[in-house]
């Protein structure tokens, strides 16, 4: 691979890191809060309050920068599928923090994972496609993409526990991959100069599915059926961006013959192996397991 790229995908780990690191401690704090603020803008103000969920918050920011250099130097079919193996890291931050051991079951998740990744990026075009979609295949895509979190949304309000958790973290994960191909877009017009963004409705809709995604995945949290939450989310947003990339952004796999039967089992195994984890809802303690790392809950 040339240098761009191994920069692509460092970045991409960097980025998987940083999310990962934020989802452990916003999620402490998440689920301590009432569900009267589930969906709310409200929610976010008093979580804004608890100096752990801010620090997340920062993890947060520095990986949509990170994110963002990575999509300017890869495609987002590339790219994407790194930053969905944030939930490993998760596993571990989260069980190196609460001094938990990890399962057995769990390694072997990890471990297909990582084998699943290698192969479908082995296999996959790092760079190609454009980094601008014409707006007239947005205005088919965007009405899809909203109305796919719109039913999660809906879905989750008549539910309790691990399905609410999942249910918001497929519309949290749809946004959030909406978002980084938006981003390559918005790092695009960066280029001719550090306000040429401002022209362009992407900049705005980058701004909105991203503030939307973070009140989603807050509530989605809030629920404390951990694993599905975060297990949801980072099986969506790769699916999503992917989806975008080869639709809007003409990115392609570079898989011939047996090849594609390679790139098919590897998002099986990809897939499979995120759902797997998100099963254990041991994958992050909920606040009773260790109340030494919590702050305490607003009345």
């Amino acid at each position: 691979m040339s240098a761009q790229v191994w920069a692509a995908v460092a970045l991409a780990v960097l980025t998987a890191f940083l999310y990962a690191l934020s989802n452990v401690l916003e999620l402490m704090e998440a689920e301590q809060v009432p569900d009267e603020y589930a969906l709310k803008l409200s929610l976010i103000a008093r979580l804004i309050r608890r100096p752990r969920w801010l620090l997340g918050a920062v993890c947060d920011v520095v990986g949509y920068a990170t994110q963002a250099a990575a999509l300017a130097l890869a495609a987002v079919v590339f790219v994407m599928p790194i930053v969905a193996s944030g939930i490993v890291m998760a596993l571990f931050l989260g069980a190196a923090l609460t001094h938990r051991s990890v399962r057995p079951s769990d390694w072997l998740a990890a471990g297909v994972l990582s084998v699943g990744l290698a192969a479908f990026l082995y296999e996959v075009s790092p760079t190609g496609g454009g980094d601008v979609a014409p707006t007239g295949r947005w205005i088919l895509a965007g009405p899809t993409v909203i109305v796919g979190i719109g039913v999660c949304i809906a879905g989750a309000r008549g539910v309790r526990g691990p399905p609410r958790g999942a249910l918001l973290g497929i519309a949290a994960g749809i946004s959030f991959g909406a978002a980084a191909v938006l981003t390559k877009a918005v790092v695009h017009y960066l280029g001719d100069g550090a306000f040429a963004w401002v022209d362009h409705w992407e900049s705005y809709a980058v701004a909105a599915a991203s503030i939307g995604g973070v009140v989603i995945a807050q509530s989605a949290l809030q629920t404390g059926a951990l694993g599905a939450a975060i297990g949801a989310s980072e099986a969506m947003i790769p699916l999503t961006a992917a989806a975008l990339g080869f639709g809007l952004l003409d990115e392609s796999v570079d898989a011939e013959g047996f090849g594609w039967a390679i790139v098919a089992l590897a998002a099986v195994a990809i897939l499979w192996a995120i759902l797997r984890l998100a099963r254990d809802e041991g994958l992050l303690p909920q606040t009773q397991s260790a109340p030494g790392l919590f702050l305490e809950p607003e009345p």
